[in-house]
């Protein structure tokens, strides 16, 4: 059966199925649940906190959110709670990343041993059949001595080199493990996202960024992202598999140029020039983006997203139109400041 027969099967047929969302507040994690909801499919995602109006209230407000259960439990919490967690779960889609920690080795740890908890807890419910993995955006393992590789990209890594070794020493789990690696995450979000991508998107728009680096980028609709990862659940040709998904590659000045299409005439401060390698250099010394475009300057990565196209069926978004509804979305969420003629919205591409 291939995975968009799987995809479209009936709610009635999916009502059966519960999937356990690590992580729901999550840009990427709420995308999920939106679309596991929306497909019948019962729904548990896991937060930190259930207390915080911010991100459960979001959550509360889907489609079929009476068929959502949220359940408090963190990444540092043992594999026994865990599997509390998975009491009749069918999948497991484990995105969350560690936040809300102090340093950089926190983060790292959080992250490799919430998901060998994650793993652990799963391995004690034989209900579980199947575990989705989101790792970095890496089509071959990231270089871990690299001295400018970010945190996060480092915990991610190091949680599927975990998860990979579980499955190696536990052949005997009830649950197939797939790992999907995506490139930057864009798009609009259901709550007041944070991240990578917001980050990014916010540089472009705000004047925080005067030139663009030389460099590339990976990108990826998160409707499209979360898309992928209910495929990859249902789909047993990709068990055991690390997927690439990525729908198109995008240099800085081209996304410069999107954005400054649509935005330069609302007042955003859009870069319209190429930054000097000395001029970043200088700017890595004060700022660790910066320090990191460096090190990637002048650098083109050539993504090949044809296992996803194999083994998912899977097909993209326009990424730039993405990028647009991205910008908007950041501006109506006051995650970026309000300008003139700013309701005046182009036709997307």
């Amino acid at each position: 059966m291939s995975a968009k027969t799987q995809f479209n099967n009936s709610t009635s047929e999916n009502s059966n199925c519960r999937v356990l969302v690590t992580g729901a507040s999550g840009y990427l994690a709420m995308h999920c649940i939106q679309q596991l909801l929306q497909y019948g499919y019962k729904v548990r995602g896991t937060l930190r906190h259930l207390n915080c109006p911010e991100k459960v209230n979001p959550l509360r407000q889907l489609a079929n959110s009476d068929q959502l259960e949220l359940y408090h439990i963190a990444l540092e919490d043992g594999a026994d709670l865990w599997q509390k967690a998975m009491i009749d779960c069918t999948y497991v889609l484990h995105i969350a990343s560690p936040c809300e920690v102090i340093t950089d080795e926190a983060i790292i740890e959080i992250a490799v041993y919430g998901t060998l908890n994650v793993l652990r807890g799963a391995s004690q419910q034989r209900c579980v059949r199947k575990i989705v993995l989101t790792s970095s955006s890496e089509n071959d393992w990231t270089n871990l001595n690299w001295k400018h590789l970010h945190p996060y990209h480092k915990s991610k890594t190091l949680a599927e080199k975990t998860a990979w070794n579980f499955m190696e020493k536990n052949p005997d789990v009830s649950f197939s493990l797939t790992v999907l690696n995506p490139s930057l995450i864009v798009g609009p979000s259901l709550q007041n996202a944070k991240g990578s991508s917001i980050m990014i998107i916010s540089r472009f728009m705000d004047g925080s960024m005067p030139a663009y680096p030389l460099m590339k980028l990976g990108l990826i609709d998160v409707r499209d992202a979360a898309r992928a990862h209910i495929l990859a659940m249902k789909e047993t040709k990709c068990n055991g598999q690390r997927i690439l998904i990525t729908a198109e590659t995008l240099s800085f000045q081209q996304i410069a140029n999107i954005l400054r299409e649509e935005f330069a005439d609302k007042g955003y401060r859009i870069p319209r020039f190429k930054a000097p390698y000395i001029a970043l250099w200088f700017y890595s010394l004060i700022d660790k983006v910066a320090l990191q475009a460096l090190s990637l300057y002048g650098h083109e990565d050539n993504f090949d997203n044809s296992k996803a196209s194999q083994l998912l069926g899977m097909s993209y978004q326009n990424v730039r139109k993405s990028l647009l509804e991205m910008a908007y979305d950041m501006i109506e969420r006051n995650v970026l400041p309000t300008m003139k003629n700013v309701k005046e919205r182009k036709r997307l591409i």
